[in-house]
C-alpha cells in the first residue's frame, strides 16, 4: 500500500509539474527556445520523411518497376512494387510529359483570366501581358470575395442576429468598419501579386504543381493535400509569430492589423486589413510549400482564395466551438493577449509550441481571478493583457497632461510678449 501511495504521489506531482509547465509556457510566449527548436526539427523531419515516401510511391513515367528499383532489399522492393501498381491504376495520366503538363497550366490560367477580362476593352486586354492579366484578375476576384463575403457576413451577424450573438456595445462601429475597408483595399493590389507570380512560376516549371488529379491519382492527391496543409500550417504559424516576436516586424508591419484589439473594434472586414507586405508574408507559405510538395494547382489557388473567407470568419468574434479548428473565439484571444493562438486553420501547431489557449480555458482563468481562487504567484493571460492596457492608458494620460501644461505655458508666454 505504501508503494502504491508513493507511486500515486509521484504521478500527481508529475501532473502538477506538467500543468505548471503549460501555464508557464503561456505566460512566457510558449516553450523555451531549445525545446521549440527540437519540436520544429522533429516536425520538419517527419514531414520530409512522409514527402519522400509519397514521392517514391507517386505514379510516374517509369511505372512500378522504376519505384521498386529505388529501394534496397527484395521484400521492400516487393511492397513498393505492389503499392505502386495499385496507385498507378488510379492515375491514367501519370505518364503525361512535363511539357504537356506546363501547357495545360498555361491554358488553365488563360481560362481563369477570361472569367474577368471580358469586362475590359479588348485593346486593353491585348496590350496586357499574361502576368499582368493574372494580377488584375486576382485583384478583382480578391475584392469580390472581400466585399461579397464580408458584406453578407456582417449583415447576418449584425443586422439579423446581432442582439443574440453579441453583448451590448460589442458590435463594431461603422468608423472601425470603414477604416478596415480602406486599409484592405489599399493593400489588395500588392496582395494580388503573390498568386500571379506563383502562376508564372508554375507555368515555367519551377514548382511541383500538376494540372490534373489523374496525373497522380486520387489517393496520392489526398496524401499530398494533407502534407501541403501541414506545411502551410507550420509556415503560417511561424510567419505570424515572427511578426510578433521580431519587434521591427511588428512595429513596421503587423501593428496596423492589431489596432483592432477589442471585440467592438473587430469585424469581418478586418480580415484583410494588413500592411500589404504583412499580408503577403503570411500567405507566402502557400507558395513556398509548392517548391517541395506536389500539389494540384487549381486546388492550391482555391485554398489561397479561401483564406479570404476564413479571415472573414475569424474576425467576427463568434466562437463556433469546432475542435480542432482555430476559429474566431481563439483569434479574438490572439487580438487581446497578443501572445497566443498564432495558428491558421487548426490548433495543433500552437499546441506543440505552448501558445494555445482556448476560450473555455480563458473563461475558467477569468472566473478564478474573479473569485480569488487563482494561484497567488500566477498571472493569467487576461490579467497580463489588462495590466498592459491600464499601463498604456496611464502613459497616454500622463503624456496628454504634459502636452496640456506645455501648451498652457506657451500660451502665457505668447500673451506676455
Amino acid at each position: 500500500r505504501s508503494k502504491s501511495a508513493l507511486l500515486s504521489h509521484r504521478r500527481s506531482g508529475l501532473l502538477a509539474a506538467a500543468a505548471m509547465a503549460v501555464r508557464t509556457a503561456r505566460q512566457t510566449n510558449g516553450i523555451s527556445l531549445g525545446a521549440g527548436c527540437r519540436v520544429a526539427l522533429l516536425y520538419g523531419a517527419v514531414l520530409a520523411t512522409l514527402l519522400a515516401t509519397a514521392a517514391l510511391l507517386t505514379p510516374g513515367p517509369g511505372g512500378p518497376e522504376a519505384a521498386a528499383a529505388r529501394v534496397p532489399g527484395a521484400a521492400l522492393k516487393s511492397i513498393v512494387r505492389q503499392t505502386s501498381t495499385w496507385l498507378h491504376a488510379w492515375a491514367p495520366l501519370a505518364s503525361m510529359p512535363q511539357a504537356e503538363r506546363l501547357q495545360l497550366l498555361i491554358e488553365e490560367n488563360q481560362w481563369k483570366n477570361s472569367l474577368v477580362m471580358w469586362m475590359l476593352p479588348e485593346p486593353l486586354v491585348q496590350a496586357l501581358s499574361p502576368l499582368a492579366q493574372s494580377w488584375l484578375r486576382c485583384w478583382i476576384l480578391c475584392a469580390a470575395v472581400y466585399f461579397i463575403v464580408g458584406g453578407l457576413w456582417a449583415w447576418y451577424a449584425y443586422a439579423c442576429f446581432g442582439d443574440v450573438l453579441f453583448k451590448p456595445n460589442a458590435i463594431p462601429s461603422m468608423g472601425y468598419i470603414w477604416e478596415q475597408i480602406k486599409v484592405s483595399n489599399l493593400s489588395m493590389p500588392l496582395y494580388s501579386l503573390l498568386p500571379a507570380c506563383t502562376e508564372y512560376a508554375a507555368e515555367n516549371g519551377w514548382l511541383l504543381a500538376y494540372p490534373r488529379v489523374d496525373n497522380v491519382g486520387l489517393p496520392m492527391y489526398a496524401v499530398f493535400f494533407i502534407l501541403y496543409l501541414a506545411s502551410v500550417e507550420f509556415g503560417v504559424y511561424w510567419m505570424h509569430r515572427g511578426l510578433h516576436d521580431v519587434k521591427v516586424g511588428y512595429k513596421l508591419l503587423h501593428f496596423i492589423h492589431h489596432k483592432y484589439n477589442k471585440e467592438n473594434s473587430m469585424s469581418p472586414f478586418a480580415g484583410l486589413a494588413f500592411h500589404p507586405v504583412d499580408g503577403m508574408l503570411q500567405a507566402i507559405p502557400y507558395t513556398w510549400s509548392l517548391i517541395y510538395c506536389p500539389m494540384h494547382f487549381l486546388t492550391h489557388e482555391i485554398l489561397l482564395f479561401a483564406t479570404g473567407i476564413w479571415t472573414t470568419n475569424i474576425h467576427d468574434n463568434i466562437h463556433g466551438k469546432v475542435w480542432p479548428i482555430m476559429g474566431a473565439g481563439y483569434h479574438t484571444i490572439h487580438h487581446t493577449t497578443y501572445k497566443h493562438n498564432y495558428g491558421h486553420y487548426f490548433t495543433f501547431v500552437d499546441g506543440m509550441f505552448g501558445t494555445l489557449i482556448s476560450p473555455e480555458e480563458l473563461e475558467a482563468e477569468m472566473a478564478a481571478e474573479a473569485t480569488g481562487t487563482a494561484g497567488s504567484g500566477s498571472s493569467s493571460p487576461l490579467k497580463t493583457a489588462s495590466v498592459a492596457a491600464v499601463s498604456t492608458s496611464a502613459t497616454l494620460q500622463a503624456a496628454a497632461a504634459d502636452v496640456q501644461v506645455h501648451l498652457t505655458s506657451r500660451g502665457k508666454a505668447i500673451k506676455g510678449q
